[in-house]
């Protein structure tokens, strides 16, 4: 366990010879793995050390275009924050009228005849079941009415429909 224990921290060596196992281990080894981690330390800070240097100059490019000369970025800000309000308003406007778009009521009414249609199609299928109840099997009215889950005031809707 403990020989396990080393290995796996990379303190010692192992290899199997024959039926043997053997361990071993060299100084020297853990000062060059501190050696190399260094290294790549140092190499780490550099690389850090020039994008920082990078990230400044493009901050300094970014605020080159923000200084505030005469006084003007502030109400310029303002102006922005007044405009976008303005904006925002007249997007309520035109949502809030929106519904009274000559378009928009024009496929309402495209669609409000694909529905008559279909009604009108059940209807007659209402009908023609009536029919069939009343013609072939001998039903009253009142009671194909019944069994279609129907009133006699039943009609198809496009009467029904202002237009």
């Amino acid at each position: 366990d403990v020989n396990q224990s080393l290995i796996d921290d990379g303190l010692v060596e192992k290899e199997k010879i024959g039926g043997s196992n053997y361990f071993w281990s060299f100084p020297a080894k853990k000062d060059r793995i501190m050696q190399i981690k260094h290294e790549q330390t140092l190499s780490s800070i550099e690389t850090l050390k020039t994008k920082i240097t990078e990230a400044e100059a493009r901050l300094a490019d970014a605020k080159r275009g923000r200084e505030d000369e005469d006084g003007d970025r502030a109400k310029k800000l303002a102006r922005i924050a007044e405009l976008a309000k303005e904006r925002k308003a007249a997007e309520e406007e035109l949502a809030a009228h929106k519904e009274n778009d000559p378009q928009a009521i024009a496929d309402l009414e495209k669609e409000l005849q694909l529905v008559i249609q279909a009604a009108n199609r059940w209807t007659d299928n209402i009908f023609t079941c009536k029919s069939y109840l009343t013609k072939k099997k001998g039903m009253g009215n009142k009671e194909a009415y019944r069994i279609l889950g129907v009133t006699s005031a039943f009609d198809y809707p496009e009467d029904k429909i202002p237009k």
